[in-house]
């Protein structure tokens, strides 16, 4: 019976990754792979349960078993599958019984690979509602190294979210790859064949911001030309401003009516131009506390965070640090012409030890340096300078030195500690840009931090 809907089933290949059909008792009749080079080359799956052919999966995990056995649905659930070969990949299954007459008579899964995406170069792209290559060379999900939790739903969040025009917020810390984010969902949205420009709100002087963002006009000041803002240059595309948070509020205000209106009007001009860009903001700290302390307009903040996606720190993903160690060295091998096999054992001890202030950036750093240093085939402790003088998270004896953790409540706590931070990174810094770069944050945002704790500049210099 079953049989006779597979000319419908076939209909849907360009939506998804593989179909899969059981019966009533969860056998596999139907079994077909959308993707290039994509099959079941250890075994044929016809006429074998998905437990035999993918043995990390039981009857109560398998959703399959479950929709003919209790006729349950499962809709975008994240699954490893892996195979007997021993290849995993994640996918998103979706899977829902087949009935005829009221009667359970089998169930179709279809799949949607998000790791390790195999490449698929037949299928008609003018149907799919997303694909995962990128012919321009922006970043997207395969660039983003690692397996843990925390990847593999960042991952299925940028997914999810690229096939939406809403505004997205991207919040984290410092070197945690926001930009990496943004440009994946850009480069899996139907926008992907359209601009996608990036604004550094932090490197560019407020006054000059709203001309790069609309445009001017010929004569609307002195030295003007006819010239579009990125508004009109990213039309049909996607705009990633980083650290919007330091953006001027007045100038907040003006984008806000961009975004709201989608239209603009260049500096200087009388002319409306209306505009279709999807906006793609991030900001290096928590939203509340942006708001709180007045650099982020409450109702900017409302526009773009209807999607809010944070960007998790390295600390918290520490069983990625072996595929980012092993990612590293591949890429510094190629790009030093060297041989480095991999690091020693007490290396990967300190790495999963240390805290990581600086994130992927200073993960990627610290390699870079190593491959400088090292002397063998192999990274050494010494090869490493730069954190293995340094105190590791299990080392630290908590019991708040000169008072970090001193105060009535966790943000006084965290306030303690931001300016005893500033004034000892200080102590390494030539000037307040050197001490910005050193700090990771744009210079603006120093100068507020300085003048909210009141840090008077004998405390830097000293």
């Amino acid at each position: 019976m079953i049989e006779a809907y597979y000319d419908i089933i076939n209909k849907i290949e360009n939506f998804f990754d593989g179909v899969m059909i059981v019966d009533e008792n969860c056998i596999i009749r139907y079994n077909k792979s959308f993707v290039e080079d994509f099959y079941f080359n250890a075994i044929d799956p016809i006429g074998k349960t998905p437990g035999e052919v993918w043995p990390n999966l039981s009857n109560e995990n398998s959703t399959c078993y479950r929709a003919v056995k209790y006729g349950e649905t499962t809709v975008n659930q994240i699954q490893k599958l892996r195979y007997v070969n021993g290849e995993e990949y994640m996918t998103i299954d979706n899977t829902f019984p087949i009935k005829e007459k009221g009667k359970i008579i089998g169930a179709i899964s279809t799949t949607k690979f998000i790791d390790k995406y195999p490449n698929r170069n037949f299928i008609d792209l003018s149907n799919m509602t997303t694909t995962y290559t990128s012919d321009n060379g922006l970043y997207n999900t395969d660039s983003i190294i690692g397996s843990s939790e925390e990847v593999m739903m960042l991952k299925y969040k940028i997914h999810r979210v690229s096939q939406s025009n809403s505004s997205v917020l991207i919040y984290g810390e410092t070197g945690t790859g926001k930009e990496l984010i943004a440009q994946s969902i850009h480069s899996h949205s139907n926008r992907r064949n359209k601009p996608f420009i990036t604004q550094n709100c932090a490197a560019i002087p407020h006054t000059l911001l709203e001309s790069i963002f609309f445009g001017t006009t010929k004569g609307s000041y002195t030295g003007a030309e006819n010239r579009p803002g990125i508004f009109e240059l990213a039309d049909g595309g996607t705009i990633f401003l980083d650290e919007i948070n330091s953006m001027d509020i007045n100038m907040q205000a003006k984008l806000l009516k961009a975004i709201e209106e989608k239209k603009i009007t260049r500096i200087g001009g009388a002319e409306t131009k209306k505009i279709d860009v999807r906006i793609v903001a991030a900001i290096n700290e928590l939203p509340e506390t942006c708001i709180k302390e007045n650099r982020m307009r409450t109702d900017l903040y409302y526009r773009l965070s209807s999607i809010e996606i944070e960007s998790p720190p390295l600390r918290k993903r520490k069983t990625d640090i072996k595929e980012l160690t092993d990612y590293y060295i591949n890429y510094y091998n190629k790009e030093m012409n060297k041989n480095i096999k991999g690091v020693a054992p007490e290396v990967f001890k300190l790495f999963n030890s240390y805290d990581w202030p600086g994130n992927i950036r200073e993960f990627k750093n610290i390699m870079e340096s190593a491959f400088n240093f090292a002397g063998s085939a192999v990274i050494t402790k010494e090869d490493i300078p730069k954190i293995a003088g340094k105190k590791v998270a299990n080392e630290s004896t908590g019991n708040g030195e000169s008072g970090l953790y001193s105060g009535n409540s966790l943000n006084d706590a965290l306030e303690n500690f931001e300016r005893s931070f500033i004034v000892n990174k200080a102590k390494d810094a030539s000037s307040l840009s050197n001490l910005a770069d050193l700090m990771q944050i744009s210079r603006q945002t120093l100068n507020y931090k300085i003048k909210k704790y009141n840090i008077k500049f004998n405390e830097i210099n000293s």
